[in-house]
């Protein structure tokens, strides 16, 4: 797919599954040991990036499209999460730049978009003078979990009217690859939170040996120090540990 040039690049490029992981694209397997398979792949993955990673992989194997992406909410921000190559996390890019498009729309308003032909396309100039003039069709499907939008995953053929928008498989697809990526969001605020303690437990340990406190005295120290400077605690706690000093 050919995009024109100057969009930017937005992060490095997603590393690709690794050969265990891979998924053979075979229409002798059942749709369903498929999506066990992707199950198995999602909760064995590392962190959320690699859940991100090997979901578009799967996604473009299994529906045959020539690329996919996700993006994903972080905080109020909109970011690329994952995607199958250089040029679809390009787009994805500028797309997010502009502020509107087909992934964004799905994931303001928790609908899937389809685009059939991006040539004849109206509802997003800004964005359809992005792409080439090239016929090709985009399908962006919302990501959600228990009512909330996390995201959207988006397809993207080379010709145009490559999609369905009743598509059942895609919709499906969306909806196992939102449940695997919560998941692993999930598992990664909780070991940033065991982090987090650990780091404010070593912070605790600095400020009972400089002021001479108990242990509930020097967490009452960082406390009133996170709220009187509007820091997290966490943050007060590292600034600890890497200065030895508390905040000014």
């Amino acid at each position: 797919m050919t995009f024109p040039e100057g969009i930017p690049e937005n992060g490095q490029v997603a590393a690709a599954p690794s050969a265990a992981h891979s998924v053979a694209s075979s229409a002798h397997v059942p749709d369903e040991d498929r999506f066990e398979t992707l199950v198995v792949q999602l909760y064995e993955a590392v962190d959320t990036a690699q859940a991100v990673d090997r979901f578009v992989a799967f996604a473009a194997d299994f529906l045959d499209c020539d690329h996919a992406t996700v993006a994903l909410r972080r905080g109020r921000a909109l970011v690329v999460a994952g995607a199958t190559d250089d040029t679809s996390r390009a787009a994805l890019a500028a797309q997010l730049a502009i502020g509107d498009g087909p992934s964004i729309t799905a994931i303001r308003t928790g609908l899937s978009v389809l685009v059939p032909d991006t040539v004849a396309e109206t509802r997003w100039p800004e964005w359809t003078r992005q792409v080439t003039s090239r016929g090709r069709s985009i399908f962006s499907i919302p990501l959600t979990v228990s009512g909330a939008t996390l995201g959207a995953l988006t397809l993207t053929g080379e010709h145009p009217h490559t999609f369905d928008a009743g598509d059942i498989k895609a919709t499906r697809l969306a909806t196992y690859g939102a449940v695997g990526i919560a998941s692993a969001q999930e598992r990664d605020s909780l070991r940033e939170g065991v982090r987090a303690a650990r780091r404010t437990g070593q912070a605790i340990g600095i400020v009972r040996q400089r002021f001479h406190v108990d242990e509930a005295g020097a967490f009452e120290v960082l406390r009133r120090y996170s709220q009187d400077t509007n820091t997290k605690l966490r943050d007060v706690a590292q600034h600890v540990l890497d200065t030895g000093q508390l905040p000014e």
